[in-house]
């Protein structure tokens, strides 16, 4: 991608790539916040909010690192159904051998999933592509806290710069502006000034190698959004009354007893407990199953306060977490399984449906910057051809939720139709190399040939109803005075 020049960069580049430099640091630095708000609700580090001074005054930070986190599961049910299991080119039946193979020299199944995590988390993730020290493609996964583009207000397909900003082990801050046509590194120590480092040189794609992989893109923002951004004000009130729950559990949830018309001997004045009652009469009133309550003053009268009910706690918690299903479009039953039965065959088909086309939808675009991703790839490899191939698909595992007797006996349907046995194979669930596996191991991915169970006769004309239809009788005839009834005689 970058190749080393002997010529340092011109005046004009030069400042054309500080300028964007500054600009892209200058963005990068103002989403951290947002990114790091995000983060931290993922991983369950939430603020308690909606809390009133009175409640903070009473018990402080007791609550600080309490959390009953639902984020990292709306995140997680997502990111957990989108699998790559191969790229297909053009017209060809089959996965592309070569394209897997810079897919695993690259630890993509592992490191894919880190990123779909990360961009439904962050609402973007990126992909670098360049050559390595052996110039085979190199396919580096970026977060959004370390990189960031611009991209072109005029095409929002386009990406005019990008940018990478890291902390070494060494305290040494490190930048690399990519532009269509160069590729410059820079290098700052400490509070110093940016420094030119090695590595800057022309870039031979031809287009910004940085590849966004957005989650839920718009057309006014095309780097996506974070699924996490509509749970946070739910989640906040979760907590909040978790933590009431807590507190009614702690004074009000078991019998809480009370006493009159009896003296409690206190500790005299001048006493350092001056006021408080003695312990050998708090010793006689111990509460527990081993203790009996007993006083000799016959004005004595004892009794015991209601005890808070705390499902109102719990059933204010339950809506709230069904409005994050709802809104989130998670299975209910991923959120309150044990609040009735678990569904199971069409039921569950029916509660994952909104899921399931939430996952397609990111599909869509995730698969637009990994099939970007490939043609790069093969750019660096000097393959002209698939390195221009618009037609190129991503081929995504089913992401719904289905047993295996039901999708074995949908397929064998489909086969009765003449779908053919390879796509057969992939419908229910089989990867595209267990495929190429099975055929080179003899199995026949040509299926007997299709036949018709029922005949449809087709509709006839008036015309040729009446051909098929017999002549009628000449007057007079046999036939035809038999068909007459009731007329006279001889």
């Amino acid at each position: 991608m970058a190749t080393p020049v002997d010529c340092a960069l011109d005046l004009a580049g030069a400042g054309l790539a500080e300028m964007w430099r500054d600009r892209l640091l200058e963005a990068l630095e103002q989403r951290q916040p947002m990114l790091a708000r995000y983060d931290d609700y993922y991983c369950g580090a939430h603020r308690l909010l909606f809390a009133t001074v009175k409640f903070r005054e009473t018990f402080g930070l007791l609550f600080s690192s309490f959390s009953d986190n639902w984020c990292d599961l709306v995140v997680d049910a997502s990111a957990e159904r989108l699998k790559v299991d191969g790229f297909r080119f053009g017209s060809d039946e089959q996965a592309d051998a070569a394209a897997w193979d810079i897919w695993q020299r690259n630890a993509l199944d592992a490191e894919s999933e880190l990123a779909h995590t990360e961009a439904i988390k962050l609402g973007c993730a990126y992909a670098l592509v360049g050559p390595d020290d052996a110039g085979e493609p190199s396919i580096q996964l970026e977060p959004p806290t370390q990189a960031i583009v611009a991209v072109d207000p005029a095409n929002g397909r386009s990406r005019l710069a990008g940018l990478r900003d890291w902390v070494d082990e060494w305290g040494a801050e490190h930048c690399v502006l990519y532009l269509p046509d160069q590729v410059v590194w820079w290098r700052k120590e400490g509070n110093g000034n940016w420094q030119l480092d090695v590595g800057s040189g022309r870039n031979t794609l031809g287009v910004v190698p940085l590849v966004p992989l957005a989650n839920a893109p718009t057309l006014r923002d095309r780097q996506g959004r974070s699924d996490i951004d509509r749970v946070i004000p739910l989640q906040d009130a979760v907590n909040k009354l978790c933590a009431d729950m807590i507190v009614a559990s702690e004074y009000a949830a078991f019998p809480q007893r009370w006493m009159t018309g009896i003296e409690i001997p206190v500790y005299p004045e001048g006493d350092p407990n001056a006021g408080q009652p003695l312990p050998s009469f708090t010793s006689r009133f111990l509460a527990g199953a081993g203790y009996t309550w007993a006083v000799e003053e016959d004005a004595a009268r004892m009794g015991n306060f209601a005890v808070s009910d705390l499902t109102i706690y719990v059933r204010a918690i339950e809506m709230l977490i069904q409005h994050v299903a709802a809104q989130t479009r998670t299975p209910p039953h991923y959120l309150l399984g044990s609040s009735g039965a678990f569904p199971s065959g069409e039921s569950l088909k029916a509660t994952e449906t909104g899921l399931v086309a939430k996952v397609r939808r990111k599909q869509l675009a995730f698969g637009e910057g990994w099939e970007e991703v490939m043609r790069l790839a093969f750019k660096v490899a000097g393959d002209a051809e698939r390195a221009q191939a618009w037609d190129v698909e991503t081929i995504w595992r089913n992401p719904e939720s289905r047993s295996q007797a039901e999708t074995v006996d949908a397929a064998v349907k489909l086969a009765t139709i003449g779908v053919p046995r390879p796509a057969l194979w992939e419908y229910v669930g089989a990867t595209p190399q267990q495929i190429e596996r099975w055929i080179a191991e003899g199995a026949a991915a040509e299926g007997p040939p299709v036949t018709a169970r029922e005949t449809i006769t087709p509709t006839l004309t008036p015309a040729e109803t009446a051909a098929l239809l017999p002549a009628p009788a000449e007057p007079g005839t046999e036939t035809e005075t038999s068909t007459i009834q009731g007329g006279p005689s001889g």
